[in-house]
């Protein structure tokens, strides 16, 4: 039955209204009653009319990108206006005027952005690194070149011209992180930018080269188009054109760009060759032993089509810039997710984008060579990868051959279907493999709501007798403006794996049923919105699922009220955990009369509470901080405790060069049954920043590691517990880190590609928490890196 209402919206198509009128075309700083305007009066999401803009093609125009929109070409351009607000309510007429002209030459398109402000001293606006530019003003321009209302290449700039750049996808789990659909700044591409504050507000330029973006092979073509501003001083985003809360998709409500033909684009051939050297340094026995110079070279090369890129890498250079932040692990039972960061990883990541994260390239740790191909043609996307991957075992087992690929089809004008297949199978004869193959869909339909499904299986062996386990996944969704809702089962089995992918989990079939409501305020209303979100969740095992009941759960309701720029949040719950006696099958409780067998509790629950607020972004300095507490599992020992959490970060920001960000976690865990202390976390970080260009920056950053737990106690007396035969006595006694590492980078990019590095890492060890006068240092490295891409 469903069917029958899915399928006639599926191929409609969406088609569109007829497109708004253009006739002429604005010289600068004239009257804009012939620009290109949203439509004001038009029901419903801005998809049921979508904008045409047909820009000119400009043939011998010289510009010089300088933010200053003098010349006379850009007299000629189409003039783009009419924003409306979308953050914090969508529907109403922006706060304050933008327009952005448009034009292009046969090898770039060009941009113009006029953003008038009625305070211009108030502009947000820092000499950041690149895509640093969140907490700053700027506007944002979102390419669709495929018109497939499904991924965008999109460019950013703030006052002074610095870039931002990614894809914006929707409806995917990504594969570099642990969200869907939604926007990665991780891929650079080469465009230029230049902006200025004047005394009614800040312009930019920026060209993009076509060179710069794929499209596909047509003699003409139309794009879409989405224009974002933010305005920090207010916290409010304009765009254009009038883009509505209540649909599935951003990118589906976006204009459209005609009058492209005859681009100029080519074969793009890069190569980046690339040196690199480290010197680590360790402390040995009480003596320092620093190694000496280890030299690498290699070479990264593309060529890219006009619709595809085809990557390659020898020996390639994975190594990490900024070290990942801390996180607290000391109650936490599975793998943490970390974000891929590395450059031959990033080109066309978006496209192996999978529900599930089937796909995470951070599990290819230390490869050899490598070669990717990405694209689209058609209607359909491909992705596939391959790496020869060292895996730190010695003999037969030390090479591992990853090989990735994933197919996507679009369907109608939101909808697709796709199939994954990941393998990796150790080189030496033998066994040795995993495998997983899924396929997946998501069906958009009647503008707020799809529905996403999928069904695979991993095949394992690694040489123990082969293994399959499924892996699935349904979800409903309803994107509404003030009532939404999100109600998905995911199922991992028992024996599921996915060397190439991430799954910190298995045996287990998760379940939610969040409901939000969201409240508008009037326009000139200080509580500008409320926002709640609730609903229960349940974790099941998957071996049981359908015949035992849930082995964790909540029930939650988390209120946030937006409150002249500020973000003040309420967070009340109640959470279960049943604990898996197997799991403590070998512990034994050490009394006064002797060792007896542990039974650990069989469940867990009560309330919790989180506080939080964030401040709005003002010119020198913005926050944030929360505080909780509440009822948690103690899973080490089998028990139950009261966790208390206070977290907070504060930036600042006292001149246009320098920035400065300091953030803090402490958390602690008490015992139920005699409230003494389990654990103890303290993770404080700073990182500092001087940028006296685009190009050049200083960046230093330290956190430091205060974490404790104290030795496993029976959980109903408070009584020792040992862990019998011996086995692994470490596990049940005290232990406690205190350290700080200390990581500071030169860094010089003039353009994405070529770069040179000089980085210092040195950690130490502390022998009491924060006892400075006591740190020792246990290892260092001092990093060089210098690269140059040749593109023609």
């Amino acid at each position: 039955m469903l069917l029958k209402y899915l399928l006639p919206a599926l191929l409609a198509g969406g088609a569109a209204a007829a497109p708004a009128d253009v006739s002429g075309m604005a010289p600068a700083g004239a009257a804009h009653s012939n620009s290109i305007s949203a439509a004001t009066d038009r029901p419903g999401a801005a998809s049921d009319a979508a904008l045409d803009v047909t820009i000119p093609r400009i043939e011998d125009a010289v510009v010089r990108v300088d933010g200053v929109l003098d010349e006379e070409v850009w007299a000629r351009a189409a003039v783009i206006d009419g924003f409306h607000q979308y953050e914090p309510a969508d529907g109403r007429p922006a706060t304050a005027r933008t327009e952005v002209r448009v034009w292009y030459s046969p090898d770039a398109i060009h941009f113009g952005i006029i953003a008038h402000d009625a305070d211009p001293t108030s502009i947000r606006a820092t000499r950041a690194d690149r895509d640093n530019i969140s907490g700053d003003d700027h506007v944002i321009i979102y390419l669709d070149t495929f018109l497939d209302r499904r991924r965008a290449f999109f460019f950013g700039v703030n006052p002074l011209g610095v870039q931002q750049d990614g894809v914006r996808t929707e409806g995917a789990a990504s594969a570099g992180r642990t969200f869907g659909g939604s926007i990665d700044t991780s891929p650079d591409f080469h465009f230029e930018s230049a902006g200025r504050v004047t005394d009614a507000g800040w312009t930019a330029e920026v060209r993009i080269p076509f060179r710069s973006l794929r499209y596909p092979v047509a003699p003409e073509m139309t794009w879409g188009l989405n224009i974002e501003r933010r305005i920090q001083r207010t916290g409010v985003t304009d765009v254009w054109p009038e883009v509505r809360r209540a649909s599935a998709s951003f990118l589906a409500q976006g204009g459209v760009l005609t009058g492209l033909h005859d681009l100029r684009r080519g074969v793009v051939l890069e190569a980046q060759p690339f040196v690199t050297a480290n010197m680590p340094g360790a402390r040995e026995d009480g003596t320092w032993r620093r190694a000496s110079a280890d030299p690498s070279a290699g070479v990264n090369a593309r060529l890219g089509f006009t619709n595809f890129s085809l990557d390659a890498t020898i020996n390639p250079d994975f190594s990490q810039i900024e070290a990942d932040a801390g996180q607290v692990t000391v109650n936490e039972r599975f793998a943490l997710f970390l974000p891929e960061k590395r450059p031959f990883f990033l080109e066309g990541i978006e496209l192996f984008a999978t529900p599930n994260q089937l796909v995470y390239t951070r599990r290819i740790a230390d490869p050899i060579a490598g070669g990717k191909l990405t694209g689209k043609l058609g209607g359909t996307s491909v992705a596939y990868m391959t790496a020869l991957d060292r895996t730190g075992q010695p003999g037969p087992q030390r090479h591992a051959l990853f090989n990735v690929a994933r197919l996507r089809h679009d369907l109608g004008a939101n909808s697709w279907a796709g199939a994954t297949l990941t393998d990796r199978t150790i080189t030496s004869s033998g066994p040795g493999y995993n495998r997983v193959a899924s396929a997946d869909t998501r069906v958009v339909f009647g503008q707020l709501y799809y529905v996403e499904a999928q069904a695979g299986a991993s095949r394992t062996d690694r040489g123990d007798g082969q293994a399959t386990s499924p892996v699935w996944k349904a979800e409903f969704d309803r994107t509404g403006r003030s009532w939404g809702f999100n109600y998905a089962l995911n199922g991992v089995g028992e024996d599921f794996e996915s060397d190439a992918g991430f799954v910190n989990r298995r045996d287990v079939v998760t379940g939610r049923a969040m409901n939000r409501l969201t409240y508008f305020g009037a326009a000139d209303a200080a509580l500008e919105r409320i926002t709640v979100f609730f609903g229960p969740s349940r974790i099941w095992t998957h071996r049981d699922f359908g015949s035992d009941g849930p082995v964790e759960g909540s029930e939650f309701v988390n209120a946030t009220f937006r409150v002249r720029g500020w973000d003040l949040g309420a967070r009340a719950g109640r959470d279960f955990v049943e604990l898996d006696p197997q799991n403590y099958t070998r512990f034994e409780t050490v009394t006064p009369v002797g060792i007896r067998p542990y039974a650990p509790l069989d469940r867990v629950s009560g309330p919790s509470l989180e506080l939080s607020a964030s401040s709005p972004v003002f010119q020198q300095f913005d926050g944030r901080a929360s505080v909780g507490g509440g009822r948690v599992a103690i899973f080490a020992e089998g028990g139950g405790g009261n966790a208390r959490a206070v977290s907070g970060s504060l930036a600042v920001r006292p001149s246009q060069s320098v920035r400065l960000g300091f953030s803090t976690t402490w958390q602690r865990i008490d015992r139920a049954v005699d409230g003494s202390e389990f654990a103890r976390t303290v993770l404080p970080r700073l990182r500092a920043e001087l940028q006296p260009t685009r190009s050049f920056f200083i960046r230093g950053i330290a956190e430091y590691r205060a974490e404790r737990r104290s030795a496993l106690r029976d959980a109903r007396t408070g009584e020792p517990l040992r862990i019998a035969g011996g086995i692994d006595p470490g596990a049940t006694e005290a232990f406690r880190t205190d350290g700080m590492r200390l990581d500071l980078l030169l860094s010089y990019q003039p353009t994405p590609g070529t770069v040179a590095f000089l980085g210092y890492g040195v950690s130490f060890m502390d022998q009491d928490s924060f006892a400075f006068d006591q740190l020792t240092r246990t290892a260092d490295g001092l990093f060089l890196k210098l690269a140059y891409q040749f593109r023609r």
